[in-house]
C-alpha cells in the first residue's frame, strides 16, 4: 500500500470512527425505534381494539355514514374534517378525523370510530395520545417539535457516510482472513470483528435505510429546490365550482364514491377519502396497489362531488422514473408493502444497525481505556454501557407516557427544551474553558 492509500486509509478511519461516535447514539435509538415503528398499526389496533374492530354479531349490510361526517364537522366546524379512514376488512370500523385547534398550543386530532353496519359512534381519540402516533413521532422526529425531522435526517446522512467509511476501511481489511471469522483475543478484538462482519453483511440494506432516511428526513428542505412540487397531485382549475362555504357543507355519500372508486380505478384498494373545503368540490380517494413497492396510499383518484366523475388520477406505475423515485422513498424506508414477512426481514437487519453502534462503542471504549483510568470520573465499561441503555430506555418511556396523558405538546417542549438547554450548557462550558486558557496563556508571558 503506498504512502497516499495509507493516508487515505487513516483519514477515512478517522471519519469513521468520530461520526459514528458522535452519531451513534442517535442512530441506535432510531434503530430501536425504527423496528417498532414498522409494527405501529398493529399494535394500535391491538392495544384499542375496542375502537378498531366490529363485533362479529353486529355485521350485514354496511350503510352510509354521510350523517355521521356532517355531525363531526357540525361539532368542530365547516371545514374541520380531514380524511375518513376506509375499513380495510368488514371486520374494521370507518375512521372520520377532525382538527380542533383552540390555540397554537391546544390541538387536536380527533379520530371518530364508526360502525359501518349500524353507523353508531363506538368511540373516539385524540390521535396525538395514541400509542401508534407515539412510536411514528420518536423516530421520525426524535419528538423535537422544531427541527427533529431535519436531525433524523442529518444522522441519515451520518449513517450513509459511516456505512461507506466503514465498507472502504474493512473491505480490504476481510480480505485478510477469512470471511465470518470472529477471533476470541480480548474484547475488543471480538467486538471489532462482530462490527466488521455486520457492517459488510448489512451493507446494501444499511445504504437503503441512511438514503432514505435522509432525504425523508430533509424533505422538507431539499423537495422544492430539487423536485418541486410532488409528481402528478391534483392541480384544480383557478375558478372554484363552490363557494368554500358550500363546499364543506355539501354532504357525500361515501358508500358511493367507494363504489365509483373500484368502478373506475379497480386495482386500487382505498384506505382514505378526503372531501375538500376549499371550493374545488372533489373528493380524493386514496389506497394502494397490491404488489407494487410504492409509498402507501399515495395513488389517487379524484372525483367531482357532484356526478362522481373522474376529475385526475395518480398512477404511479404509469409515471416516469424520477416520480416512480420520489415515491419508492418511504416504502424501501419502512418496508411495509411486502407483508409480515419482509416486515420480520426489515426488523432482523434493523437491530443490526443498532448493533453497529453498540459494537463501535465497546471497541472505542476498550481502545481508550488506558487514557480513561486517568480521569477522576472514570467508569467500567459494564456499567457505563448499562447506564446508557437504562438512560435511553427510561427517556423513551417517560415521553411515551407524557404523550399518552397530554398529547403531543409537552413531551415535545420537554425535548426542545432538554436538547437545546443541553447544547446551550455545552457551547458555555466550551466559551468558558478556552477563555481559561486564554487568560492562563496571558499570564503565563507576563510572569
Amino acid at each position: 500500500m503506498g504512502k497516499f492509500a495509507k493516508r487515505l486509509q487513516k483519514k477515512m478511519w478517522s471519519i469513521h470512527n468520530w461520526v459514528g461516535l458522535y452519531a451513534g447514539v442517535v442512530i441506535a435509538i432510531l434503530s430501536i425505534t425504527g423496528v417498532v415503528a414498522l409494527f405501529k398499526t398493529e399494535i394500535d389496533e391491538f392495544v384499542n381494539s375496542d375502537y378498531y374492530d366490529v363485533p362479529s354479531d353486529v355485521r350485514g349490510e354496511r350503510i352510509e355514514i354521510a350523517a355521521v361526517v356532517d355531525s363531526v364537522r357540525q361539532v368542530y366546524g365547516d371545514k374541520s374534517v380531514g380524511y375518513i379512514g376506509v375499513p380495510r376488512s368488514p371486520d374494521k370500523n370507518w375512521i372520520v378525523t377532525a382538527v380542533e385547534q383552540n390555540s397554537s398550543l391546544d390541538i387536536k386530532a380527533w379520530e371518530i370510530f364508526v360502525d359501518p353496519y349500524t353507523g353508531k359512534v363506538v368511540g373516539q381519540r385524540d390521535s396525538f395520545r395514541s400509542i401508534g402516533y407515539f412510536i411514528r413521532n420518536i423516530h421520525v422526529r426524535l419528538y423535537e417539535g422544531l427541527f427533529g425531522r431535519y436531525f433524523v435526517g442529518i444522522a441519515g446522512i451520518a449513517l450513509l457516510i459511516s456505512t461507506l467509511t466503514g465498507f472502504w476501511i474493512y473491505g480490504n481489511f476481510m480480505k485478510k482472513q477469512l470471511f465470518a471469522t470472529i477471533r476470541r483475543k480480548n474484547l475488543r478484538i471480538t467486538m471489532a470483528d462482530y462490527h466488521k462482519l455486520i457492517g459488510v453483511t448489512t451493507l446494501v440494506f444499511n445504504l437503503v435505510i441512511a438514503i432514505t432516511g435522509a432525504w425523508l428526513g430533509l424533505q422538507g428542505l431539499l423537495q422544492r429546490p430539487i423536485v418541486g412540487d410532488r409528481p402528478g397531485v391534483y392541480q384544480p382549475p383557478e375558478e372554484k365550482k363552490f363557494s368554500k362555504e358550500e363546499d364543506a357543507a355539501f354532504s357525500v355519500n361515501y358508500l358511493e364514491v367507494y363504489e365509483a372508486s373500484r368502478r373506475l380505478f379497480p386495482e386500487l384498494e382505498p384506505t382514505s377519502f378526503a372531501p375538500s373545503t376549499n371550493g374545488n368540490g372533489v373528493v380524493t380517494v386514496r389506497g394502494i396497489v397490491p404488489r407494487t413497492a410504492f409509498e402507501r396510499s399515495h395513488f389517487q383518484l379524484t372525483l367531482d362531488k357532484e356526478t362522481l366523475q373522474e376529475v385526475h388520477r395518480l398512477d404511479i406505475r404509469k409515471m416516469g422514473l424520477g416520480a416512480k423515485l420520489f415515491y419508492i422513498q418511504e416504502s424501501m424506508h419502512f418496508g411495509d408493502w411486502g407483508g409480515w414477512m419482509l416486515k420480520m426481514v426489515y426488523a432482523f437487519f434493523g437491530i443490526t444497525s443498532g448493533f453497529l453502534a453498540l459494537t463501535g462503542f465497546v471497541v472505542y471504549l476498550k481502545r481508550t481505556e488506558k487514557k480513561r483510568l486517568e480521569k477522576p470520573k472514570f467508569v467500567e465499561l459494564k456499567p457505563l454501557l448499562l447506564r446508557w441503555t437504562y438512560g435511553i430506555l427510561a427517556g423513551i418511556l417517560v415521553l411515551m407516557i407524557l404523550s399518552l396523558s397530554f398529547g403531543v405538546i409537552v413531551p415535545s417542549l420537554l425535548v426542545i427544551i432538554g436538547v437545546y438547554g443541553t447544547l446551550i450548557f455545552l457551547l458555555i462550558r466550551v466559551l468558558v474553558l478556552f477563555l481559561k486558557r486564554k487568560v492562563k496563556s496571558v499570564r503565563l508571558k507576563t510572569s
